[in-house]
């Protein structure tokens, strides 16, 4: 596992592909020490896998939310599909290096779960999340408060991804041509836009970060240190527990709430690609079929009822 590791990194893989596999890889290991599994990985055989597979589709599991209150979720069957995708990825790249002849996942025929309905979050809750900022902003917390207003705007006008948020640096925000240079999956170079409303959020940002700054990332913390994924994820979810936000979803949903948005006003798949910055068309389309379903629900309310059509009731 420690060789793999290092051939991603040696490979120039992102830092958030680099911490998916470290993660499940960990709680793999931690469910092969726990169950005294051997040691040896040319003794793992198919069973051992069904079993860990087994184990987290069906467990349930507590986390912190933020403020000292606890979630508590029940796995679905789709969630063994990364652990997987890890173990697969680990075994191949143990045959490919000749500590194999074969994996023991071979025999095992798992089917990727299809991609899950996109869901935005709502005018209403993206208000409640504002508010928040807005209250902060008036209480004495105005650091706080602009740091995370900025945050929200740039993430649903730009589609930043959680690993290019962090990875922004001063130099990196153009708020005179409001723009920003970010460093994508795969360390792909790419450019995302925003509006002059969060430009002037960002403005007001900027001034408040010179005070606390020790680095040249351009999101901090109160101590002025920059942040880390764990930090950030957990900075959305401490945010919506104080808005009353319950709906499940974190940073990404912010995307895809951005991506739903472009669609709206471009009605342009095409334009919606580049925005995204997706490698392929196919990526983007999830959005547009998403988009055509709330038109099919808007147009079955504006006279489409078949119940209604028919005189019927």
């Amino acid at each position: 596992m420690e060789g793999f590791l290092f051939s991603l990194q040696a490979d120039g893989k992102a830092v958030r592909t680099y911490e998916y596999y470290t993660n499940n890889l960990q709680h793999f290991l931690n469910y092969v020490n726990d169950h005294n599994w051997p040691d040896k990985i040319h003794q793992i055989e198919s069973q051992h896998i069904r079993e860990f597979l087994a184990y987290v589709a069906s467990r349930t599991y507590t986390h912190g939310a933020g403020n000292g209150t606890q979630i508590t979720r029940h796995s679905k069957p789709s969630s063994a599909w990364p652990y997987f995708r890890t173990l697969r990825r680990l075994f191949n790249w143990a045959i490919e290096e000749g500590f194999l002849d074969s994996s023991p996942l071979a025999t095992i025929h798992f089917k990727q779960p299809s991609e899950p309905q996109i869901q935005p979050y709502t005018v209403e809750e993206l208000q409640r999340l504002l508010a928040v900022c807005e209250l902060d902003m008036k209480t004495n917390a105005y650091f706080t408060g602009i740091r995370n207003k900025g945050m929200l705007l740039l993430f649903i006008d730009s589609a930043t991804r959680l690993g290019e948020m962090i990875g922004l640096k001063i130099n990196d925000v153009d708020l005179n041509n409001r723009i920003l240079h970010i460093l994508g999956k795969g360390n792909k170079k790419g450019i995302a836009p925003f509006s002059s409303i969060t430009a002037k959020v960002l403005w007001n940002w900027e001034i408040q970060r010179k005070l606390r700054a020790k680095t040249n990332y351009f999101w901090i913390t109160e101590e002025g240190n920059a942040f880390s994924i764990e930090g950030l994820k957990s900075w959305l979810k401490r945010l919506k527990v104080r808005a009353g936000v319950h709906s499940p979803g974190g940073i990404h949903r912010l995307r895809h709430t951005a991506a739903l948005q472009y669609l709206r006003g471009t009605r342009d798949s095409f334009l919606l690609q580049l925005f995204l910055r997706h490698e392929s068309l196919e990526m983007s389309r999830r959005y547009t079929q998403g988009l055509k379903q709330e038109e099919a629900i808007e147009a079955h309310r504006n006279g489409g009822s078949p119940v209604e059509g028919l005189g019927l009731g």
